[in-house]
Parts: C-alpha cells; sequence; structure tokens
C-alpha cells in the first residue's frame, strides 16, 4: 500500500512545471505551489470560499416525521348506499378531483325522481302562466286567475330547485349514482372498501395524504428549548441527506417523563425524502457573533503549524492560521484568512507531499 501511495504522489509531481516562490512566515519554509484548473480536477481537488458565518452553538435533536394534517383528508359518502365501482386502490396518487368511486344511493334515486317529477309539474305550471299572462294583457281573463297561475308556477319553480339544490349538495351525480371524488392532491394511503360493500355516512372510505409539505416533531432538552425561537431556519438530517426546515412551533410545556419540550418544523419535502414515521434528527445552528469559518478537512498540520492552501492565479499558496476553537466540523479563524479566501479542501493531504516532499523511506517532513 504504502509503494502504491509514493507512487500516485510521485506521478501526479510529474504534472507540474514552473518556478516556486518562496515565502517567510514566522520561521516557516512556504512555497508556492504551481497548478492549472486542469490539474486541479485531475487530481480531484475542490475549493470551499472563506466566508463569514454564525458561530452559534449547533443543536441536533432527536425527531421524527409526521403527516401534514392541512394536508390530510378522509373521504366518506354522504349518503347510504353500495358501491358499484372503484376507480383507485391504497397507494395511487390522486389529484383534486380526481374520481375514486360510484356509489348506488336509493335515497339519492329516491330524490333524484322528486326532481323529475317537480320539473313536469313546473313546467306545466310554465305554461299555464305564460298563456294567463298573455289573456291578461289582453284584458281576457282576470287578474285573479292571473295572480293563481303565477303563485302556481312560483311555487312549482322552487320546489324544483330546492330538490336540484339538496342533490347538488351530495357531490357530483351520475344518472342515479353519487361520484366520490378526490378533495386533495396525494396518495391513497387507506382504503376501507371494497366492490358492493354497504356503506353510511359514519364510515370512513379512503385516507388521502399529501406528502409535498410534512411536519418534523423533534423533542429538545429545556436547555436547548430556550435558546430555540420560532421562524428560525433547521436542518432535518436523514441518512440519505437533508433538507432545509423551518421552526414554526415551540411546545409551551416540558415533558414529564422525557423531561424535553416538544419541537415542530415544516418541511418542503423535496425528492420525497422524508416519510411519515422516519426517524430523523433536527440540527439547529443558533445565531453567534459572525466568524470566518474554514472546514476541518482544509487545515494540515506542518511543522506544528496549521496551515491552509489557498487559490492563486498560478496555484496555491500555503497559509498558516491561528485557529480560536472548532465548530462542527469547521475551524473558527482568529487571524490568517480574509473573506472570499479560496482554500482547498479536498487534496489537501497531497498539497501537503508537494509542499514539504517526501524523505526517501516515504516519511514527510
Amino acid at each position: 500500500m504504502r509503494k502504491a501511495i509514493l507512487l500516485f504522489i510521485a506521478t501526479a509531481s510529474l504534472i507540474f512545471a514552473g518556478e516556486k516562490h518562496e515565502h517567510e512566515h514566522e520561521g516557516l519554509h512556504l512555497e508556492e505551489i504551481p497548478m492549472t484548473q486542469s490539474q486541479m480536477e485531475e487530481l480531484g481537488i475542490k475549493l470551499y470560499t472563506v466566508k463569514k458565518e454564525p458561530t452559534g452553538r449547533a443543536i441536533k435533536i432527536p425527531a421524527e416525521v409526521h403527516e401534514n394534517p392541512q394536508l390530510s383528508y378522509t373521504v366518506v359518502s354522504p349518503v347510504e348506499g353500495i358501491v358499484r365501482k372503484l376507480y383507485v386502490k391504497e397507494g395511487d396518487f390522486v389529484r383534486k378531483g380526481s374520481v375514486l368511486a360510484e356509489i348506488y344511493s336509493p335515497e339519492l334515486a329516491d330524490l333524484i325522481g322528486q326532481r323529475e317529477i317537480a320539473k313536469v309539474r313546473m313546467e306545466s305550471a310554465r305554461k299555464v302562466f305564460e298563456r294567463d299572462s298573455r289573456l291578461y294583457k289582453e284584458g281576457v281573463i282576470q287578474y285573479s286567475r292571473y295572480f293563481t297561475s303565477l303563485t302556481e308556477y312560483e311555487r312549482a319553480k322552487g320546489e324544483y330547485e330546492a330538490l336540484t339544490k339538496r342533490i347538488k349538495s351530495y357531490g357530483k351525480v351520475k344518472g342515479y349514482h353519487l361520484v366520490l371524488t378526490s378533495p386533495g392532491r396525494g396518495y391513497i394511503v387507506e382504503q376501507n372498501v371494497v366492490l358492493g360493500d354497504s356503506v353510511g355516512t359514519d364510515r370512513e372510505l379512503f385516507k388521502i395524504h399529501s406528502h409535498e409539505v410534512l411536519w418534523i416533531y423533534g423533542w429538545a432538552d429545556e436547555k436547548s428549548a430556550r435558546e430555540l425561537k420560532e421562524g428560525m431556519k433547521a436542518s432535518v438530517i436523514t441518512a440519505e441527506g437533508g433538507l432545509s426546515c423551518s421552526i414554526d412551533y415551540i411546545g409551551h410545556e416540558v415533558d414529564r417523563k422525557t423531561r424535553r419540550v416538544k419541537v415542530r418544523c415544516i418541511a418542503k419535502n423535496r425528492d420525497h425524502l422524508l416519510k411519515p414515521g422516519m426517524f430523523v434528527s433536527l440540527l439547529v445552528r443558533t445565531k453567534g457573533k459572525p466568524a470566518l469559518l474554514v472546514p476541518k478537512t482544509a487545515v494540515q498540520d506542518i511543522e506544528g503549524k496549521k496551515v491552509v492552501f489557498v487559490r492563486t492565479e498560478d496555484g496555491f499558496e500555503p497559509k498558516e492560521i491561528h485557529i480560536l476553537r472548532e465548530l462542527d466540523g469547521y475551524y473558527v479563524i482568529h487571524e490568517g484568512l480574509k473573506e472570499g479566501d479560496r482554500v482547498a479542501v479536498s487534496g489537501t493531504v497531497f498539497l501537503k507531499t508537494k509542499l514539504i516532499g517526501v524523505e526517501e523511506g516515504g516519511h514527510a517532513h
């Protein structure tokens, strides 16, 4: 393995050409390392732009993904009847207005029959009224007769319209069947009905959940809960990656058993990374005084000094830095860098080797 590493370093060294520019910094002998963009890409060296970031505490708390009740729907039949057709099954994705099932309802059929009779009565009354209205204008009949036909027509019309509104209140109707449609978009997560089932107004037929926006409930210890504020940005951490979320609720009481406070974060479920019931973590960084941060992977120890490799026009300039403290995989920089500097965060072992050389036998000095 050691021979393979030395062979890689020796081969990579042949890539570079040009003179080295020497610098002195507090007794540490540092040389600029020439390197082109294509050489960087070949060696897989990546850069990080140094910038000021809040240096507050990172709070990581256990959490669980929950359905968003504002995007969850329960479908029931508004009438008693028999399921004649099913258009969906558990697991299907539906949109608002998608047809779910057709239900034959004797109650609905009776109402439709009553409306047909009412329509015939209304049409007959309308014809009588139109005739009497013409005759009254011609002076052939008395006003009382005209008024009676007007009253009969208005009564028949009102009865027909009332029955029509009642039927429409049940939803979409096709023939003598009630057509059940989805109240929103989402997945059919529960199907409690099959063809031929007798259903009523108290029976839950489908459950539909949209997973586009989910609620994540975390449980913070008392100290951490005091540092959290509504509106703070957080990250949902899973084994497959992370998503940003926003804290919109912090509990007003401490659980007597766990001594923790409930925290709710709302997340847009990009690429369906989250699933209800999933155990995750919430990561929140509290605000602190802004300072320059660099990833720990950017820093190498050289002769007892902390050194980073800053990208220049011609290559990389090694710079000694002074560190205040560590912060969640980063170093807080006291001096040695400025905002906007671009430092290498991968391939730094190779850059260190180029800088200090390799002794015969494979030991760096």
